[in-house]
């Protein structure tokens, strides 16, 4: 016995049925055409939606290795999930983490001089008398922007000095072979994060929190432990930051 001819996608919303050869013969050029094309399109929708319901088991299946699930996962009894397992065997290592977990960011200020921002709109005069000026010395006043980073947890805080943004570019670009004198600060500002990050951690590490106080920090002392870590055969990477290649 012969089985019925069927598609991929029955059920769905504009479905056309199987057409008998005589029907299909006696439609014009265009219209075989146009149901070639249509049959292509309903037969990739039809896979696609069984791709899409097997994917959706997966999820599920996974949702309860996860979370867990009692009676659920190969009939085993009740099965915490991995969530569960994680947070038992965290709280048995949770030490490490406070002492090793830290928060780097890096912020500018703008450190020019009343009279440069007074012109810009940015400060208003303290006294009328206040004689904006030009000139510091024989140099034009212009921007001062520096900047500052900050190594943090939840019970220390440490603020580093960085200095002048362009020096810092300079530099950056100098330690890393680019040019960062054009690019956007956020680019900067991630890389100096890394390199923060970095430094910091195998400090406390090595230093506890009490040693990285006591310390002086600023750019040159960064880069010159990074530049240490490149003649000892340290990867500086290890402690912190992403490495692109």
């Amino acid at each position: 016995m012969k089985k019925k001819k069927s598609y991929i996608g029955e059920g769905q919303k504009r479905f056309i049925s199987y057409l008998p050869d005589e029907v299909f013969n006696s439609l014009t050029p265009d219209e075989r055409e146009s149901y070639r094309n249509y049959r292509q399109n309903q037969k990739n929708i039809g896979n696609s939606l069984i791709k899409i319901s097997k994917y959706q088991d997966q999820i599920r299946k996974l949702n309860l290795l996860i979370k867990g699930e009692k009676n659920k996962i190969n009939g085993d009894g009740e099965n915490g999930g991995w969530e569960m397992n994680l947070k038992r065997y965290y709280e048995r290592i949770i030490h490490i983490d406070r002492n090793f977990h830290l928060n780097c960011s890096i912020e500018k200020r703008d450190r020019s001089s009343v009279s440069k921002r007074i012109k810009e709109g940015i400060q208003t005069r303290v006294k009328k008398d206040h004689i904006l000026k030009n000139t510091y010395g024989k140099k034009e006043i212009g921007p001062v922007i520096k900047l500052y980073g900050r190594v943090e947890n939840l019970q220390n805080r440490q603020q580093i000095y960085l200095g002048d943004e362009r020096k810092v570019r300079k530099i950056l670009g100098e330690l890393l072979n680019e040019n960062f004198m054009e690019d956007p600060f956020e680019f900067v500002k991630d890389e100096m994060k890394s390199l923060l990050s970095q430094y910091s951690r195998y400090k406390i590490y090595h230093n506890k929190w009490e040693g990285f106080k006591g310390e002086t920090h600023n750019l040159n002392s960064i880069i010159e432990w990074t530049i240490w870590c490149e003649n000892n055969g340290i990867n500086r990477y290890e402690w912190g930051g992403n490495k692109i290649d």
